[in-house]
Formats: C-alpha cells, sequence, structure tokens
C-alpha cells in the first residue's frame, strides 16, 4: 500500500513535536485566554526542566527565557534576571560545554546586561570563567571565545585595568585576524576598542595605528555613513590633532562628517561638534578665515540648538577673532560665553575658566593689567575645582596670573600664587580625563599672548 502524500502546506511536515513545542502551544493558549499568571507559571517550569535530552530545542527554550525576562524587566525584577541569566548560562555550560557557541552566546548576553547596568565587577568575573577555561585548554579559540575576550577587554578598560584590558584585546585582535581576516568586523571592532586602551595609557602612536585600520576598515566593511564608521573617524580626528598630525586629523574630519552628511545627519549637534573641531584645527594652522567661516556657523547651530556646547563655541570664536587682531569682537565673545556658561549646568558650565581666560589674555594685551589679573584669578578658580593645583590646566592659568601680578609690582601675590601652585590637592584624574580636559583647554583657550 502506498504511503499518503502529506499536504504540502502542513506545518512541521516530517518533524516529531517535542515537549517545548507543547509548552510553547500552551504558554500561548493561556496568554489568549488572558491567563498572564498561568502562562507565567508554565513558563518558568519550561525553563527550570530544560535538560539534556532537550538540546534540539534549545530555541525554543530561548524564546521562553527572553519571554520571561521581558516579564522580569517590565516589573523591574533585577534579582530574578540575574538568577534567569546564571541559570541559563549554567544550563549551557553543563549540556553544551564551555566553550561552545551557544553557551559563550549566554554568557555574552547576561555580560551586556551587567555591563549596561554598570556591574562591570560582575561582568569581569563572568567573562574571566570562560577565558580561564579557554587558557586550560590551550587549544585554537573559537570565534565566540574571542567575542568574550574583547568584551573582557572593554570591561578591563572599563574599571582602569589597563595593563589586562590591553593584553586581553591584543589576543582578540590576533585570534580574531587569524580566524575571520583583517577585514572582519569584529577583528575591526576589537583594534578600535584596543586603540582606546592604548591612548588611555599614553601610546599614543600605537593608537592611532589601531584607529586607522579600524576607521578605514569599518569605511570599507560597513559604509562611510555607518555609525560605528563614523565614532571610530572622530575618534581618529580628534587623536591626530592632540598629536598635531593635521593633515590627517583634517582628513579624517572630513570623512567623519560626511558620514553625517550621508547619514542624513550633517544638521545634528555631532556634525557641528566635529565641524567646530575642524574650525579649531584651521585656526591652529593659521587658516583664520576657513576657522572663522566654520566657527561662526556651529554658534549659530548650537545656539539655536539650545546646546550646552554653544558657550564653548562662542570661546573658540573669541581666540579666533584675537588672533586676527579683531579685539573688540573677541572680548564680546569671550564676556558672552562666561555668561552663557553661568546659566549651563555643572556638565557643560566646567569649562567656563577657559572662557575667563581668554579674557584675561585679550586683557593682559591691551596692558589693562588689573582687569586681566581678575578674570585669570577667576580663571585660576575654576580649573583647580576641575584639574586640581597641579593640573597642566591650572599651572598653565597660574603661570599667567603670577606673572601679570609680577608685571603690577604684586610679587608677593605672586610668590603665593606659585606656592599655592606646588601644594599637593586630592585631585588624581584618570589617564582619559587628563587628556579631555587638556584637549578643551587647547580647544577653547587656544591661545597665549606673549608679554
Amino acid at each position: 500500500m502506498a504511503p499518503h502524500r502529506a499536504d504540502h502546506h502542513a506545518d512541521s511536515a516530517g518533524q516529531c513535536a517535542s515537549r517545548y513545542t507543547i509548552y510553547s502551544k500552551y504558554i500561548s493558549l493561556l496568554e489568549r485566554n488572558h491567563q498572564a499568571a498561568e502562562a507565567g507559571d508554565v513558563r518558568v517550569e519550561a525553563i527550570g526542566k530544560f535538560e539534556e535530552a532537550d538540546r534540539t530545542d534549545h530555541k525554543l527554550f530561548l524564546r521562553l527565557v527572553h519571554d520571561q525576562l521581558a516579564i522580569y524587566r517590565e516589573q523591574r525584577n533585577d534579582a530574578a534576571i540575574d538568577e534567569l541569566h546564571s541559570t541559563v548560562v549554567g544550563k549551557f555550560r553543563r549540556i553544551f560545554g564551555h566553550g561552545h557557541w551557544k553557551t559563550v552566546t549566554a554568557m555574552h548576553e547576561y555580560g551586556q546586561m551587567l555591563c549596561g547596568e554598570k556591574r562591570y565587577e560582575q561582568a569581569e568575573a563572568l567573562y574571566r570563567t570562560l577565558v580561564d577555561e579557554a587558557d586550560r585548554n590551550r587549544g585554537l579559540e573559537s570565534v565566540a571565545v574571542l567575542c568574550i575576550f574583547n568584551a573582557l577587554g572593554t570591561v578591563y578598560a572599563k574599571r582602569q585595568k589597563l595593563k589586562e584590558a590591553e593584553a586581553i584585546l591584543v589576543r582578540a585582535v590576533a585570534g580574531f585576524r587569524a580566524q575571520s581576516g583583517d577585514r572582519d568586523a569584529r577583528t575591526l571592532t576589537a583594534a578600535f576598542n584596543l586603540g582606546g586602551v592604548y591612548q588611555d595609557r599614553g601610546k599614543l602612536s600605537h593608537a592611532i595605528r589601531m584607529y586607522q585600520g579600524a576607521a578605514y576598515g569599518f569605511k570599507d566593511v560597513m559604509g562611510i555613513s555607518d555609525k560605528t564608521t563614523i565614532t571610530a573617524f572622530t575618534q581618529l580626528a580628534a587623536l591626530c590633532s592632540a598629536r598635531r598630525a593635521l593633515r590627517e586629523a583634517e582628513k579624517a574630519y572630513n570623512l567623519a562628517l560626511r558620514g553625517l552628511e550621508e547619514a542624513a545627519r550633517q544638521d545634528s549637534t555631532d556634525a557641528l561638534i566635529l565641524k567646530l573641531d575642524l574650525g579649531i584645527l584651521y585656526r591652529d594652522v593659521g587658516r583664520l578665515e576657513a576657522a572663522e567661516t566654520l566657527t561662526r556657523e556651529v554658534c549659530q547651530g548650537l545656539k539655536d540648538a539650545r546646546s550646552g556646547y554653544a558657550p564653548g563655541a562662542l570661546t573658540c570664536l573669541g581666540t579666533v577673532y584675537a588672533l586676527q587682531g579683531r579685539i573688540a569682537e573677541a572680548e564680546t565673545s569671550f564676556v558672552d560665553a562666561a555668561q552663557e556658561f553661568a546659566a549651563c549646568n555643572e556638565e557643560y558650565s566646567a569649562m567656563s575658566f577657559a572662557a575667563c581666560f581668554g579674557l584675561g589674555n585679550l586683557l593682559r594685551g591691551q596692558r589693562r593689567l588689573a582687569e586681566a589679573e581678575a578674570m585669570y584669578r577667576q580663571a585660576w578658580d575654576g580649573a583647580r575645582s576641575v584639574g586640581g593645583p597641579q593640573h597642566g590646566t591650572s599651572c598653565t592659568i597660574a603661570e599667567a596670573l603670577a606673572s601679570v601680578c609680577e608685571e603690577q609690582g604684586k610679587y608677593e601675590d605672586a610668590e603665593e600664587i606659585y606656592r599655592q601652585s606646588l601644594t599637593p590637592g586630592d585631585f588624581c584624574l584618570d589617564r582619559w580625563t587628563n587628556f579631555v580636559l587638556s584637549v578643551n583647554f587647547h580647544k577653547m583657550a587656544g591661545y597665549i599672548l606673549s608679554s
């Protein structure tokens, strides 16, 4: 007798149902009948009973897990979320093994959740278990395991364990290159992260090399308008500018701006900040007309957007006017910027001392020494509150303040300024914060008039 041909419209033809198929159908029925509590109980039961015999149903199992996680998130039940993630990782380790991609994916998902909540210590401990296992096996790391290496490197960096971050990210980059090639997105991402660690450690030439490879690689692989590509070129441009590699910086700024334009974000705050940085670069190489055009455009754009960055841009414009010899316009820009900073919240107003310093320089150049001293004192107080008395910004302002006091014959005042500058403070800025503070000060106080 010939077998009956199955209807080609039949669901799951030739496949047997499993208990997780039944669990899924049962839960769906309960939810359609508005029995949410009962559905939740069945889902929790199904998750708890997943064992070795159910390994082929891991997709259905994960669907149940993600549905339950969504419920816990809605309930803001953090303890239950942690417990469920731990349960899944534990089951997958036992069923599939430590290095299996399903286990690694579950660990990565849990780690990303921990990082999103800034629980970096727990994320580090989670990732380290897999890295330790890989070290014991001494075999070729899979791509999935290399993804954990990259994730652990970023966690180390967040926790300022920069030596450890560098070591694990070097392994990740080398592993991805061997497994997937130089132009794989994962290789490029690990290289970009390694560049950030090199920058934090002060290995700036290494950082530039990593950023260059990542940025141009992202451009080829993901396109110039991709958010990751734009971020990489922005980071490359900023570091090249700080290192005075101005030709490479200009090229990177323009590529980042082109990416924003192709992404239809040419009028965004990100685009305006990039244009401001490019204008500052033009200022620093003496292309003052181009610098003025860009900086004026940015000032207006940020003002229209009511952005907290507007006073900083106005301060930069003041430095351009000063270099052009347009003293009255420079003074107005600095005064207006200082007033606008005063109305900003702390996130933006912290750099208000740069506007006061710029105005002090301008007044000193006009021999208005008493007024210059007042501005320098205000700037010095602000700089010390942000970076401490011995940060480069504070010392730069202190030197100018003491010098202007000496010019007025106030030698005791100058002596006291020097003494206070040499008194250790309680500030201990990490390398990245120190770098950002120094770069922002350069941008906004970009010239110092000779006395």
